[in-house]
């Protein structure tokens, strides 16, 4: 299995945990959480999440990317 870069989510609020977890599991992946590198008031955590193949991982991050504006 070929090693791929972790997804990393910043500031993940905690009421979207539960829903990270899900969607990490959808992908057969793992993810740890540390405390965020943003802001010492920042409230989320971060979120590095590993997959088993690149194609979940861009999959991941399709889903979990911040909407556009328009």
């Amino acid at each position: 299995m070929e090693e791929f870069e972790p997804v990393l989510l910043k500031n993940v609020r905690h009421s979207d945990l539960v829903r990270l977890c899900k969607s990490v599991k959808t992908y057969a992946g793992c993810c740890v959480l540390k405390a965020p590198s943003g802001d010492a008031g920042a409230s989320g955590l971060d979120a590095h999440c590993w997959f088993p193949s690149y194609d979940d991982s861009i999959l991941f991050q399709l889903q979990w990317a911040p909407p556009e504006n328009d």
